[in-house]
């Protein structure tokens, strides 16, 4: 969607107060942090996933405020948007099946196909089916759920969770489906060549996959039509209830709590071809193009030799959608907290009596979810020249501090998620003047910085285009918290004191470059 013109220059016309920079800071408030939080992070939106209307309708409003605020478009440039094309596949539910049969062709059940990742094409598959415990392998204490079957050219049946071969034999007591303890099981499974995946409850869970398995995948798939695919990744997985394993295993005279109590008991696997019996997965598509935008707003540096060069803010608007249940991703940490803090940090930059020497480039990304496609697009084709480009401070995930819930296992192998009066800083550890710049104002702003240096994050946001490009950079984040990419990362949740001061940190930060006399230079390498 464009904006006219006319629009543009109307929301260019509004007055805007000018102010010091400890005026301009204390624009800064919760009031309006959380009036940006409750839209972004409504259920309106829909999870603002990429391509989604919810993601159209979250890109509208950002541009609007930050017309609003007093952001321009680039020099060149009659609104703030730099379109990405997607060809979107979606399955159509009622033409999505698993049907079951005995191997002479008579039906036995028919269910409706919950894909845990929507296919990239139609899907038309049958074959034997075998039944692979937990789909477990864990070489140090010699299980193996694979050992002595093959998966090739198979269906594969596999449970939720995993023995716990030290103790009782089932799986921990009171844990529940874990995202990242069953995404670990299926590239095992991809290499054996399986057909598909159909994931079941385990017994000792005591319910039906709920949507903690679901949100491993989503309603669409996005094929990005900007860049050329190398390679296209299909993953036929899909979840079945425990009366629809139990009628498989009826074949063999079997049922899934006698197979989960066998392998607590032996400590062995229990897995085999499932007799006289076929299953078939069909799921019929509908394909579209979609458009998701960038949005990308400027303020004109002050001083006549700088002002051609710019320091650049990201933030990424979009989050994850729904899941195949319906449930909703708000993404209110992840990341309409960041997009809030970009908002927040525009405001008072344009605010300033006195604009800082160099430019300054706000720039909300889409498609971070997806694979950084929006900071990738932009940094090979640039609106504002990369050479001119002198830092890039990203936020992503700013609004959370420590709840009791934060603990255990997380997808780097812990969470992380910091205090109230902590924030985690990520850099290419390249350039020790930004990090000096952000530990000061850090300590200016009254949050204590966490140096984390390149660290565990530092491939996974929209920073990481621009360092692999030349241009030194920042991360401010919060670390990982129990609710990520979880239906719960909803507004109650945010520390809006923290999130103002990770604002205010980053408005510091950007403002003490923008204004240094001479531009930040990588740290030269110690001669070996």
């Amino acid at each position: 969607m464009r904006l006219k013109p006319l629009i543009v220059l109307a929301a260019l016309m509004v007055a805007v107060p000018a102010y010091t920079q400890k005026q301009a800071l204390d624009l800064i408030t919760r009031e309006l942090s959380e009036e940006h939080m409750r839209y972004l992070s409504s259920d309106s939106l829909e999870g603002r996933r990429t391509g989604s209307e919810g993601n159209d309708a979250a890109a509208a409003w950002i541009s609007s405020r930050a017309l609003e605020a007093g952001l321009n478009p680039l020099p060149g440039r009659d609104n703030l948007f730099q379109p990405l094309e997607y060809l979107r596949i979606t399955p159509i539910a009622e033409e999505s099946t698993i049907t079951l049969s005995d191997s002479s062709g008579t039906l036995l059940h028919t269910m409706a196909a919950l894909p845990l990742m929507a296919p990239g094409d139609t899907v038309n598959v049958s074959g034997e089916v075998v039944f692979a415990g937990y789909g477990y392998l864990n070489s140090e204490e010699k299980y193996n759920d694979f050992a002595d079957i093959s998966l090739n050219g198979r269906i594969v049946v596999i449970m939720t969770r995993n023995p716990d071969l030290h103790g009782g034999g089932m799986p921990a007591p009171g844990s529940g489906i874990s995202e990242m303890t069953e995404a670990r099981k299926l590239p095992m499974i991809m290499m054996q060549k399986a057909k598909a995946v159909l994931f079941v409850a385990d017994p000792a869970l005591g319910c039906n996959i709920s949507s903690d398995l679901l949100s491993m995948g989503s309603s669409y798939q996005l094929k990005p039509l900007f860049r050329k695919q190398l390679f296209s990744f299909a993953l036929n997985a899909y979840t079945i209830t425990s009366a629809t394993a139990d009628l498989m295993l009826a074949r063999a005279g079997l049922t899934l709590e006698q197979l989960q109590d066998s392998i607590a008991v032996t400590g062995r696997p229990a897995s085999f071809i499932i007799p006289d019996l076929k299953a078939s997965v069909r799921i019929n598509v509908t394909k579209d193009t979609v458009t998701s935008n960038n949005i990308i707003g400027y303020i004109e540096g002050s001083d006549p030799l700088l002002r051609d060069e710019a320091v650049l803010f990201s933030a990424h608007y979009d989050h994850v959608g729904k899941d195949f249940a319906g449930n909703i991703y708000n993404g209110a940490n992840d990341n309409a907290s960041g997009s809030v803090g970009l908002l927040n940090i525009a405001s008072a930059f344009t605010a300033l009596e006195k604009k800082p020497a160099r430019s300054l480039i706000f720039f909300w990304t889409t498609g971070e979810e997806e694979g950084l496609h929006g900071s990738s697009y932009y940094a090979e084709n640039p609106l504002w020249p990369l050479d001119k480009t002198v830092a890039a401070i990203n936020f992503d995930m700013i609004g959370r501090s420590r709840r009791e819930t934060d603990i255990g296992a997380s997808a780097n192998g812990r969470y992380d998620i910091t205090g109230a009066d902590t924030i985690k800083v990520i850099s290419s550890d390249d350039c020790r003047r930004l990090v000096a710049l952000a530990v000061e104002s850090c300590k200016e702003s009254g949050i204590h910085m966490i140096d984390e240096g390149k660290g565990d994050y530092f491939t996974g946001s929209d920073h990481y285009p621009f360092f692999r490009k030349g241009i030194p950079v920042l991360f401010f984040f919060t670390g990982l918290h129990t609710d990520y990419h979880k239906p719960s990362d909803d507004f109650e949740f945010i520390d809006f004191d923290k999130l103002i001061k990770v604002s205010k940190s980053g408005f510091l930060t950007g403002y003490k470059v923008a204004n240094a006399p001479e531009r930040l230079e990588k740290d030269r390498k110690r001669q070996q």
